[in-house]
This record gives structure tokens, sequence and C-alpha cells, in this order.
């Protein structure tokens, strides 16, 4: 197998540099990562094997046959990513005669660790017990407590910028005291949730997950050397995260991606968002974090109708697939020779004209279409949002003859990108919304650094 010969071909060149760089954190750190990678790229087939036969498996409604298909492969990657940050605390933190060991900023490693390895239990449970949305909301508050206690205990610092206009009424800060702990405990509760409600094909979870960190990650190493200690430390804090986080998510999005042979599961989904709402809070960049997540927030607003109860929801919100009508050699043989022959003829064109063509293979094969609900026990606020949708262009509604409305495409990022490109594949709607995630982190980076100095200064 490939990827057991690159893993025993590329580990002892990985660990002869983790000795060379060895006082080198930045450098152990990567190295460790990539090592992390490669682990989780070996370990996830062997793994899917022994959660398809204890149960934890499922159908891959987006294919035609429909293939049963391992769970929670997520819990694979989040456990050598634990792993993989446990081993680097020696290199990250070595004890020097110069000065004195940083305890305080090893509370914060650790409980950014605790938060997440929480998190990664409390998914895997979600996975296998298949946990009501209010426990979900839950589950996130619950994991982001170590992260809001080290926070209260090390920094305190509950103030705000107040952007320039505001200014003349409001001063240049704000102390937001308690509010601003629940400010950050939402934040938790939003990125983790908000990976999960954006998924449903193969490998868009995890690939918006690896769009989003290697952001951040750029963030990082363009303000590492700044000249201030605290906020190269951040920056640093942040990469020591994320370097582990992104490796680990390659491999397993090799597994996941179409024609995905794993599914991740909510641990995967509640592991990112927690990685992330651990950066943002303790690297202190949670205003840049959710510019990152725009369209995550665009997904969640889109999607409110639905999730509040104003529009019917169903189980399952994700695209369908849709077969096209194939060219088929002519049923009928009732023909003479010579007419057998010119069908048999203009057949084998078409197909080779179909082989040829990325355009008319697209048509000829299957295709996904945005999911539908009807609108029957939709409340009348519900269906207000739904006629703005209609006049937006952001919903495809529906109507009986006489103008009543009776079914809407599920409100979701995905159906919606089907909505407005017609006739795309699984693989293409992936691709479509990794497009969108980095047209969005370049336009993040450009409010961050050329506009916000309009604001503040």
């Amino acid at each position: 197998m490939l990827h057991k010969r690159v893993s025993l071909a590329a580990s002892p060149v990985l660990l002869a540099l983790l000795w060379q760089f060895r006082d080198e954190p930045l450098a152990v750190c990567t190295c460790i990562s990539m090592l992390a990678g490669l682990a989780t790229w070996c370990l996830v087939p062997t793994a899917a094997t022994t959660f398809k036969r204890v149960g934890l498996s499922g159908a891959d409604m987006s294919k035609p046959a429909r293939p049963v298909l391992a769970e929670s492969m997520g819990m694979v990657a989040a456990t050598v990513y634990l792993v993989a940050t446990f081993l680097f605390i020696p290199a990250q933190f070595r004890t020097s005669s110069h000065y004195v060991f940083p305890f305080d900023r090893l509370g914060e490693y650790l409980s950014a660790l605790l938060s997440l390895q929480s998190m990664v239990f409390l998914g895997f449970a979600d996975d296998v017990f298949d946990l009501r949305w209010r426990f979900k909301l839950l589950l996130p508050t619950i994991a982001s407590i170590p992260v809001l206690i080290v926070y209260y205990v090390g920094y305190g610092v509950t103030h705000v910028v107040v952007p320039v206009f505001l200014r003349p009424w409001l001063g240049n800060a704000v102390d937001l005291g308690v509010l601003y702990y629940v400010y950050i405990g939402l934040m938790a509760v939003f990125c983790t949730n908000a990976i999960n409600i954006l998924a449903g094909i193969n490998g868009v979870e995890v690939g918006q997950s690896i769009v989003i960190a290697l952001s951040i990650i750029a963030k990082d190493l363009a303000n590492v050397n700044s000249g201030n200690p605290a906020y190269e430390y951040h920056h640093l804090f942040s990469l020591y995260l994320l370097l582990p986080f992104v490796s680990v998510s390659c491999a397993l999005y090799y597994w996941n991606v179409y024609p995905a042979k794993v599914f991740v599961g909510d641990t995967y989904c509640y592991f990112a968002g927690m990685t992330f709402a651990v950066c943002g809070i303790l690297g202190h960049f949670s205003k840049t974090l959710l510019l990152l997540f725009v369209p995550q927030i665009f997904n969640f607003v889109y999607s409110a109708p639905q999730i509040f109860g104003l529009v019917p929801c169903p189980r399952h919100r994700l695209p369908r697939m849709v077969m096209n009508p194939q060219i088929k050699e002519p049923e009928s043989d009732d023909s003479g020779p010579e007419t057998r022959n010119l069908h048999r003829t203009v057949s084998t064109a078409m197909r080779s004209f179909a082989r040829g063509s990325k355009r008319v293979k697209a048509k000829l094969g299957a295709h996904m279409v945005a999911s539908r609900t009807g609108l029957e026990g939709a409340r009348p606020l519900g269906l207000t949002i739904i006629r703005i949708y209609e006049r937006l262009g952001l919903a495809d509604v529906e109507r009986s003859m006489d103008g009543k409305l009776l079914s809407v495409n599920n409100l979701t990022l995905l159906n919606l990108v089907l909505i407005r490109c017609s006739r795309l594949t699984e693989r293409q709607l992936n691709n479509h919304v990794l497009l969108i995630q980095v047209a969005n982190s370049l336009l993040a980076f450009f409010i961050r650094y050329w506009l916000s100095h309009l604001f503040y200064f």
C-alpha cells in the first residue's frame, strides 16, 4: 500500500531531523506534526475495519450503491493529535538555568489540551448515542470550561477596543466584565457546531477546516517575528496547536474526500471547532477568527428558519444524487444488418465523445441536486423569511397554481450552491465550497490588514 511505503520511507528522515533540530521548538513541532500525519494516514484504514465490526458505520447516501463506510474516524485523527501535542511538551518547555520555568504558559497549554480532549470524548459520545441538538449546544460549553478558567486566572482582560466612530460616546475601550466570558464561551459553542452544520458530502468538513487552519497559520507566520515577546508568544502558541492539526487533517482528508472510504463523524467536527476556538481565545485573535468563519456564519443564519423550527427541518438536509440517462444500444433487434451497424457506429461515436469531453461526461453521469422540504407546517414568520429569500435569489420555491408555497430547498450553503450552479458532481460541489472558503480567507486578510485602520488605530 502506498501510505505504508511512504510512511516507512519518511519516518526515519523525520526522526533524524527531529534529533538534529531538537533545540528549536518550532522545528520539533513541525517534525512531530508530520509524523502524526503519517501515523493517521496508516491508522485510519486499519481502524475503519474495527469500527465497522462493532457497528460504527453508515451508508453513503450520495452514492448509487450506498456503500457502508466506517464512521467516527475523526476519533483516530484526534487521538493521534493529542499524543503528538503531549510529546511536544518537553520541547516547548525545556528547563534552563537562565530563566524561571513558565508555569503560567504550561497551564495555558495544558488547559487547551484538556478542553480538546474533553471535546473529543463528548463528540465521540454524540457519534455513539446520537444526542439531540439541545445537548450538542451544551457539550462545547462543558469542554470550554478549562480554557475559560485559565483565561480568568491568567489574564482577566475583559475590555474591548472601541471603533473610532464610537469613541466620542464610549471612550477608547469598554470593560465588558462577565459578558466577555459569555462571548468567548458562545464562540466555543459556535465554532464547534458551525463545522458540524456545514457538512453532508465527502470531504467538506475536513476540507473547510484545513483551509481555516492554513489561513491562521499564514497569519501566525507573518507576525511571529514582530519584536513584541508577548505578541510572538501568542502566535507561536497558535502554531504549536495548528501544525499537528493540519497534518492529521490532511491525512484524514485523503480517506474522506470523494469517493470517501470513511466518514469523519461529529467527533472531528467538534474537535476541529474546539481547536479553532482555543486558538482564538488564548491566542487573542477572536475577531480575526470570526472573519475566517464568515461562510459558516452565513450558513448558520441562512439555516436559522429550519434550525429554530420556523420551517420544517428533516433529519438529513444533504443534497440528493440523481442519475442521468445513459447512452444505450438499441433494444430492438428487428432492423436489418445495415441499420444495426449504423446504430452501433453512432452509439460508439457518442460514447467516445462522452469519454473525451468532461462536459458531456458530467451530463451523462450522476450529479447532485438540492434536497427539498415541504412547507405544510411552516409558521407565518418562516414563510415570510422564505419569500424574502426568494426575492434575494437565495431559495428555490415551488408554488401551486394559486400561488401557495408548497416546498423549498433545504436551507444550507451546499443546497444554495447547487441552486446557483446546477449539475455539479459531489467532487465539484466540495471544490466549490472550498473555493468559497479560500476566497473568504483572502477577504478576511484584506479586512484585517488593510481596512482595520479605518476603525481602529
